[in-house]
Order: C-alpha cells, then sequence, then structure tokens
C-alpha cells in the first residue's frame, strides 16, 4: 500500500510540475566558485523556474506561474 501511495504521489507531483511549464533549461551564467550560493531565475513561456549554483552546478529549487508565485521543491 505505501509503495501505491508513493508512486501515485510521485506521478501527480510530475504532472503538476509539467502543467505549470517547468521547461528544461538551465541559467545562461556559469556556475563556479566565485558565485557559488547564487540564485537565478530563468523564465519560459508559462512562469520560469529558479536556480541556485552549488558545487559548480544549477539545481532548480523551485518553480513559478506566470502570477510570479513560486513552489519551491
Amino acid at each position: 500500500m505505501k509503495t501505491s501511495v508513493r508512486w501515485i504521489s510521485t506521478v501527480c507531483a510530475v504532472m503538476c510540475l509539467g502543467a505549470m511549464g517547468t521547461a528544461i533549461a538551465a541559467p545562461a551564467t556559469r556556475c563556479t566558485a566565485e558565485n557559488d550560493g547564487a540564485t537565478e531565475y530563468v523564465p519560459n513561456r508559462n512562469g520560469g523556474a529558479i536556480y541556485e549554483c552549488v558545487d559548480g552546478r544549477w539545481w532548480r529549487i523551485a518553480v513559478c506561474n506566470q502570477s510570479g508565485q513560486c513552489t519551491y521543491l
């Protein structure tokens, strides 16, 4: 039963994120040691996403809708 609940939760989360328009895009700025911990907003046609630079890689930490409301992951 727990596995089914987790599976359903995961599917719902993926579908909701898809509906919010989370395009797979990364910030144009390179993620380096100098800007480690920096965040950057990347817009897309349905809103955008907020990324954080951690250890040389951009990680998506939030998705945002067209109204500017963001859901942190």
